[in-house]
């Protein structure tokens, strides 16, 4: 199954279980991976409860604030700057970046901040993670921040993005395959 139709697939699934923002967020996906499977997408886009647009501009936005998020980051050692978004299950956006500490162990990453900064505002389900890094090789969240967005955001769409303008997209799953949950703890 290629990108698209991987992409198409959550979509149609997620839009049957009316979880609308999720569809919307993977549709996009879909046409990012692509544009032919617009007309395949068409039902979908028409029945959200927002224009199509109001969700690509949410996702825009996301990167945008990403990107800003990495140039705030703090990180006088490895020089390696990092922000993210998290977008909440009622589209509010949750921006982090990278703190790091001189006792390397307490550096925390940006997905992390983000994560802790959303809960505190009383956000506790997302729906999309964007990562921004300098790095012509984008770069994912490491394990540890993995296994933390899994348990906030399991169906999350992941979506990797450089100053560059370069751009890759995944599921949660597909990061983190047979993930710890909280299912383990019952």
């Amino acid at each position: 199954m290629n990108n698209a139709e991987h992409f198409f697939t959550k979509a149609h699934a997620f839009h049957t279980q009316g979880q609308f923002l999720l569809s919307a967020l993977y549709a996009d996906s879909t046409l990012w991976a692509d544009s032919a499977y617009r007309k395949h997408l068409s039902g979908l886009m028409g029945a959200y409860p927002q224009a199509f647009e109001h969700y690509t501009a949410l996702l825009a936005a996301a990167k945008t604030h990403a990107l800003a998020a990495r140039q705030r980051a703090y990180a006088p050692f490895s020089n390696f700057l990092v922000g993210a978004t998290l977008i909440a299950d009622d589209e509010t956006p949750v921006v982090g970046c990278n703190v790091e500490a001189s006792s390397y162990g307490l550096t925390v990453c940006a997905e992390r901040t983000a994560l802790v900064s959303g809960v505190a505002q009383g956000k506790k389900r997302f729906v999309c993670v964007v990562v921004a890094a300098d790095t012509p090789v984008l770069t994912p969240p490491c394990g540890a921040c993995r296994q933390m967005l899994y348990d906030f955001a399991p169906d999350a769409l992941v979506v990797l993005v450089n100053p560059h303008g370069a751009e890759r997209r995944f599921t949660m799953q597909e990061l983190l395959p047979e993930a710890f949950s909280i299912a383990f703890l019952r």
